[in-house]
């Protein structure tokens, strides 16, 4: 049986079987009584006709009948097909433990007390025993818990390689990219004199664009790994909320305004002031309207609404018109480096980061992070702060709680 469970098959009844012969439908009680005084250890005889098996007469029950008043006299010298369980377990011996297992916890549990019946191709074979399952089943979950615990330990390495991996690529990776955004930044801007051809400007242009984009994606990255690793550390203070909001707004407007996107934000008067870590409340916003923008046609709109929930904290919701995303694949947005499968979700750019990062910081500072779209209805994203964040409000903003 372990050889086999090392072998990674799970046993199957040929190696639980136990080589009990059956009796005889005609036998007689007394004598079956007999058998077991014999075999202590057998809960249950099978009952055939022909090599095939018609039911289980068990130990227990046998012996309550016979020890009732006049029990020798009355079930003695009766067929022991009149006693035994005319409906009992039957199995294959090639059925592994799982399958038995499920068959026992869907009605058959007496099978646990008297044993079951293994038959090859319809005849019986042997028993198998409750006994003899739990021991199977035991070694089974010992050894999957071995092999998990060397896959878990793998695992971990190979994170902890990665996250080194990752913060050493960092260095060599930003250094000659900031480089290349640098001196494409002059090149753009002229610096040191007029371009005569257009077009070297233009590929300039390029340059510096594929750059920014190409170290977007690098932080995405260097971000993600550091929260997987458990290495994302809050540094965390009292943050203008009102302002953060603004900034980013402000940060985001070009990309809106390029687009032809009308980008609006509504919050309340007055300023609530947070706790929590200043750089990633600010990132989770850039990228929840940024995102949002990426995917909102030419002439749609992005509105950023700040309210006060009347169960407490403050929420922010990224609202746009853009493309939507189906339900069923809501959840899938939310896994690292995968994106909703529309064909101008397919079209943008980016490496399917951007909300897996917000879903994490967000649960870092014990927020609700949550997306409500369709397709072809927009999407809302809704970010809430808990109360216990929430370290001041003014007097002023109580009149437009949500």
């Amino acid at each position: 049986m372990d050889k086999m469970d090392e072998a990674g098959r799970n046993p199957t009844m040929r190696d639980i079987l136990e080589d009990i012969p059956p009796v005889d439908g005609n036998t007689l009680c007394r004598d079956v009584a007999e058998l077991f005084r014999e075999n202590e250890t057998v809960r249950g005889f099978a009952v055939t006709e022909d090599g095939n098996p018609i039911g289980i007469i068990a130990r227990d029950e046998l012996t309550i009948r016979l020890a009732t008043q006049y029990g020798h006299a009355v079930y003695g010298k009766r067929a022991v097909t009149e006693l035994m369980d005319p409906d009992p377990l039957i199995v294959n011996l090639q059925d592994d433990i799982d399958q038995v297992e499920a068959r026992i916890a869907s009605g058959y549990s007496q099978a646990l007390q008297s044993g079951f019946i293994i038959v090859d191709t319809g005849f019986y074979k042997g028993m198998g025993t409750g006994l003899s399952l739990l021991k199977s089943s035991v070694a089974r979950t010992r050894i999957r818990a071995e092999k998990l615990e060397v896959t878990t330990e793998l695992a971990q390495h190979a994170n902890t390689v990665k996250s080194q991996f990752l913060a050493n690529m960092s260095h060599e990776l930003r250094t000659p990219l900031n480089a290349v955004i640098g001196f494409s930044e002059l090149i753009v801007s002229e610096a040191f004199g007029p371009i005569n051809e257009g077009k070297y400007r233009d590929y300039a242009q390029d340059i510096l664009e594929s750059g920014k984009h190409l170290l977007s994606m690098i932080n995405d990255i260097l971000d993600m790994s550091k929260i997987e690793a458990g290495r994302y550390e809050l540094k965390e203070r009292a943050v203008d909320l009102q302002g953060l909001i603004a900034n980013a707004v402000k940060m985001c407007r070009i990309l809106a305004d390029e687009k032809g996107i009308a980008l609006t934000c509504d919050c309340l008067s007055e300023t609530p002031v947070v706790f929590g870590d200043e750089r990633a409340l600010k990132q989770m916003l850039l990228n929840l309207i940024s995102n949002g923008i990426k995917y909102t046609p030419v002439q749609g709109s992005v509105s950023v609404r700040m309210s006060l929930p009347r169960e407490g904290g403050v929420c922010i919701d990224v609202i746009d018109t853009g493309v939507g995303i189906d339900e069923e694949l809501i959840d899938k947005v939310f896994e690292p480096f995968a994106q909703a499968g529309t064909d101008i979700h397919n079209k943008t750019e980016g490496t399917g980061l951007g909300l897996p990062i917000v879903k994490a910081l967000a649960e870092l500072h014990q927020a609700d992070f949550r997306l409500t779209s369709r397709a072809g209805n927009g999407t809302t994203a809704s970010l809430t702060l808990p109360s216990s964040r929430v370290k001041g409000i003014s007097p002023a903003s109580v009149g437009l709680i949500a």
